[in-house]
């Protein structure tokens, strides 16, 4: 049985103000793109005399990354050239990091779709300069510069990872955690983020002959091309065959790699130290200063969100990944809770904090997914209206049917509750005389029911409340149509 060996290498970009090394606007490339070559200058175009100026901005939020990744920030760095030549890299080099990075030795814990937690190792995470863009069109190659100098962190990982599910989870939770700490978008997608696989399979604890593949921009193109890489290099050597050293691409059409080149090695980029730039101090103050500025991440939250809201780990992952929707819970939870505190209340904190999460993630999610433009939800409903909703029911004063309409009509409108719930006339019906009368005209029209029912089949009384509730047009209380219906029958 073979075992896989896996580091990624991944590149994210910078949300900063500026290009890395220059005063040009960091903007998301993409954006320009009928605008080519319009957000550039001499120095990210790698014009003759200009001189970089490091992006202060930029350095501050690789030691943040660091930080919140469990890494060990240099007190010491400086930045190097990394030659070679393409067509997207003006300079004909690039600015790069190798021997004295800003971060090392820090680790990232996944879980897994089993359950099984695993820790990652982090070799480094270093700051670089992007390169432009070519653009493939009618037999041409065109270079568009405007990505061109835009600050991108890579990060390197031990050779922790053995699978392409691992894989997959290591990168969804770095990019989970760099959008909390909101240094980059990290849009797989746009570019932001991309991610490179160093594979190798043995038989026993050796690393066999490494293979790389470049250029993956989806998780779940990192995954399939492991799980791909894995299979294809096993057959080879069940064959008695060798592994070539090379870089390789992935064809999602085909749903396989294909080679592209011989892998380079370091020494082939001939790096030494940037001179134009100076070697960077980092005080010990600056990094506490940083340190004190991250916000809760990803895992600490699953944690609070378990122990404070009890909520399952599907709910808490759903609000984890949702920054907005996050948010907007724990408000509407404290006002559902400040609520029930001056009325009568049928469940805990607990209990509606449950309730709450249950109506965003599915009748809410079924309002804002079928919206004609794409909506913020506290522009329609406040979090204060959201928990006096919620507390309605909780009290009882509406059942889930009203309540569904109530807050379509919330959503659509602004309004609160109670108002919507007074101008439609949904106020729940709780004389017992009035919904006795509806129980047994709805007997009187349901006779096979009640038959079936005496005869044990218990289906028959959820058909004939449902009866009930249809004909009272979903106002009468429930819990008093139960019981009452309950005593008629017997």
């Amino acid at each position: 049985m073979y075992k896989a060996t896996i580091g990624l290498e991944i590149h994210f970009e910078s949300k900063t103000k500026s290009k890395m090394f220059c005063s040009c606007p960091n903007e998301e490339w993409n954006s320009l793109e009928e605008k080519p070559n319009t957000n550039i200058c001499p120095v990210c175009t790698g014009q003759p005399g200009t001189l970089p100026v490091i992006n202060e901005e930029a350095i501050n939020k690789i030691i943040m990354t660091g930080l919140a990744l469990n890494c060990e920030i240099a007190k010491q760095s400086k930045f190097d050239r990394k030659n070679y030549f393409y067509p997207d890299l003006p300079k004909g080099y690039q600015i790069s990091q190798y021997d004295m990075p800003f971060c090392t030795n820090g680790y990232l814990d996944i879980t897994l779709d089993n359950g099984e937690k695993r820790k990652i190792r982090i070799t480094r995470i270093h700051m670089e300069e992007d390169t432009g863009k070519l653009h493939h069109l009618k037999g041409k190659t065109l270079v568009d510069f405007n990505r061109a100098g835009v600050p991108l962190m890579e990060l390197v990982t031990e050779p922790d990872i053995h699978s392409g599910e691992e894989a997959k989870k290591f990168c969804q939770e770095l990019q989970l955690i760099l959008r909390y700490l909101d240094v980059s978008a990290a849009n797989m997608e746009k570019g932001q983020m991309r991610c490179e696989v160093n594979i190798s399979i043995s038989k026993d604890n050796t690393l066999g002959t490494k293979v790389e593949i470049k250029n993956l921009n989806s998780f779940k193109v990192v995954e399939k091309s492991i799980d791909y890489e894995i299979k294809r290099q096993t057959e080879v050597l069940e064959k008695g065959e060798n592994i070539i050293q090379e870089t390789r691409g992935w064809n999602d059409m085909k749903g396989e790699t294909y080679p592209q080149r011989e892998k380079e090695n370091a020494h082939e980029y001939r790096y030494f130290p940037e001179p134009d730039l100076p070697l960077i101090t980092i005080d010990q103050k600056k990094i506490e200063e940083i340190q004190r500025k991250i916000p809760e991440l990803p895992n600490q939250k699953r944690k609070r969100f378990k122990e404070e809201f009890d909520l399952d780990d599907k709910t808490i992952e759903f609000f984890v990944k949702d920054n907005v929707l996050d948010d907007y819970l724990e408000k509407a939870a404290s006002e559902s809770s400040c609520w029930a505190k001056d009325k009568s209340c049928n469940r805990d904190n607990k209990e509606i904090i449950k309730l709450c999460a249950n109506y965003l993630t599915t009748d809410l999610q079924y309002l804002l997914k079928n919206a004609s433009e794409p909506i913020k939800i506290e522009e329609r409903i406040t979090p204060e209206n959201f928990g006096e909703f919620i507390c309605l029911i909780s009290q009882d004063k509406i059942s889930s049917k009203i309540a569904k309409i109530v807050l379509e009509e919330m959503f659509n409108t602004g309004k609160d509750p109670s108002h919507i719930i007074k101008e439609k006339e949904l106020t729940q019906i709780e004389d017992e005389g009035e919904i006795e009368k509806i129980i047994e005209e709805t007997l009187e029209n349901n006779q096979k029911a009640v038959e079936d029912y005496k005869k044990g089949k218990e289906n028959s009384f959820t058909f004939l409340v449902g009866q009930i509730m249809a004909k009272s047009k979903g106002k009468a209380n429930p819990q008093k149509v139960a019981e009452i219906l309950k005593s008629k029958l017997t």
